[in-house]
């Protein structure tokens, strides 16, 4: 790719040069030894070359914060791919749970104008965009919520499978993006993706289109809403001493508009404002009622989950965990019998 070239080119002038704006001037040699070359090539592409460039141990520094955070959405991602077939477990697009689908609908977002800006050589841009991305949409939120369906769901069961299908997209998708500036660190991450065929340098990077109805988006816009009224509800129960952790909390919800779709996409609202239990009223026209009603959830903890249910303990064989995480659990245990 033409951006590909400009990228090694940038670095290849860097490199006869010494960087200004320190106590004392440095070579990029001392920069890469201290920090390692993909994070001093972050760095190049960080910078907008229409303006002057600083360059300091602070602001390099800084940037190598953010590859951290890139290096470990990525390590998060091909982490809990680990039993994932592609041909065997892939679920198809129109089958994916609501929350996979939003995140790769903004994915898909973010590679179009990534694209756009490769092609302005702003790189700059590329570096904002993915940045800004990796740090609110994936770490702050989908990596956060898709926890207890990766580690307590059953292994085969469709959210699961439906999760990792949106994370095999992510991952691979992402190298392709990023290896232009990032060319060790996707190069290296490229090796366990599953059913890799050449090297991420040598395959073709097209826009990855995943279109979500108008109906899809506007729900998901109201869910966040939703979650954002509730949060402060939840931390000032913490400040409280009501609750310790969110997943001890019940919520319940006065809604007025969009009631329906709310009730429907109950179980999504629940996983993204991290309670054990989500309850839905209708608000009530002209009353004081207040909007979200934080108390503790009822029933005891789950050992396995950590979610307050009721049915902990109703199987004898397994007193301290919940119903959902016993019927993974027995079905961990058939699957490894049938496996010898």
């Amino acid at each position: 790719m033409q951006f590909a070239g400009a990228i090694a080119e940038w670095m290849l002038v860097l490199h006869r040069r010494q960087f200004f704006g320190c106590e004392k001037p440095q070579t990029a040699e001392a920069y890469v030894k201290k920090w390692g070359a993909d994070v001093v090539r972050l760095w190049v592409a960080s910078q907008d070359f229409r303006n002057d460039i600083v360059v300091s141990e602070e602001r390099v520094n800084k940037v190598s914060e953010t590859y951290r955070a890139i290096r470990n959405a990525l390590r998060y991602q091909l982490s809990n791919l680990y039993d994932f077939d592609p041909a065997k477990n892939s679920v198809a697009n129109d089958k994916l749970t609501g929350l996979d689908r939003w995140i790769l609908g903004e994915f898909s977002k973010l590679e179009k104008e990534v694209i756009e800006a490769y092609d302005k050589y702003e790189f700059h841009v590329v570096y904002q965009k993915v940045s800004q991305f990796v740090a609110v949409e994936l770490s702050a939120i989908y990596h956060d919520v898709i926890k207890d369906r990766l580690y307590t769901d059953p292994a085969n069961s469709h959210r699961r499978r439906s999760t990792q299908t949106a994370l095999l997209r992510l991952v691979t998708r992402l190298c392709q993006m990023l290896a232009p500036i990032l060319a060790f660190t996707t190069d290296e991450t490229w090796e366990f993706v599953p059913e890799k065929k050449e090297s991420v340098h040598e395959g073709r990077w097209g826009t990855f289109s995943f279109e979500t109805s108008e109906n899809e988006k506007t729900n998901w816009k109201n869910f966040f809403a939703l979650r954002e009224q509730v949060l402060p509800e939840l931390e000032a129960a913490r400040q409280n001493k009501l609750i310790g952790k969110s997943l001890e909390a019940k919520a319940t919800l006065a809604v007025a508009d969009g009631f329906e779709a709310v009730m429907n996409a109950r179980e999504d609202l629940r996983e993204l404002c991290n309670v054990s239990r989500l309850v839905i009223e209708p608000a009530k026209p002209g009353s004081e009622q207040k909007f979200c009603l934080v108390t503790h959830a009822d029933g005891q903890k789950c050992e396995r989950c950590w979610r307050w249910e009721l049915d902990v303990g109703k199987d004898p064989q397994h007193p301290t965990i919940c119903g959902r995480c016993v019927e993974a659990v027995k079905q961990f245990a058939s699957e490894n019998r049938a496996a010898k």
